[in-house]
């Protein structure tokens, strides 16, 4: 015979799990967004270490990082070029080595290039949400896109 104790016990326990349960619902949009803007941060705070780099070795052209072909922008900024089209992927390897990101492997990648001097990627994850990483007429910007649907 299960005594009156334990049930109350047990009853308490599901009422805790499910409150807490509850509460992550309601946190886990807003722990993503923080997520997000920390990887934005860790990206641009990247790019200019390379940038430091590229002044104080008196400004190479491009480098050999971990097996990637680095290249410089006129101003010192990374990107990264395969076959002389844009890599997304390398890009994000390289100013994310230790793949920071929260969504790592189920990141949606594209890329726009509408003229020589403006590249363009965009990290999407679930829900409409993207980190844009831009190298835009010699400028290195980081945004972070957050969807309008709830």
């Amino acid at each position: 015979m299960v005594s009156s104790s334990r049930i109350i016990w047990g009853t308490i326990f599901v009422i805790l799990l499910a409150t807490i349960m509850w509460q992550w619902n309601k946190m886990e949009p807003e722990v993503e967004n923080a997520a997000l803007i920390m990887t934005s941060r860790d990206i641009l705070s990247s790019a200019n270490e390379y940038r430091n780099y590229w002044v104080v070795s008196g400004e190479p052209t491009s480098i050999q990082k971990e097996g990637i072909n680095v290249q410089f922008s006129a101003l010192g900024w990374p990107i990264v070029f395969n076959d002389g089209k844009l890599d997304c992927r390398a890009w994000l390897t390289l100013l994310l080595p230790e793949k920071k990101t929260i969504y790592t492997d189920s990141i949606t990648i594209t890329h726009e290039i509408k003229e020589s001097n403006y590249n363009r990627c965009n990290y999407g994850i679930a829900d409409g949400k993207m980190i844009s990483v831009m190298l835009i007429n010699g400028i290195f910007k980081v945004n972070v896109i957050f969807s309008e649907t709830k």
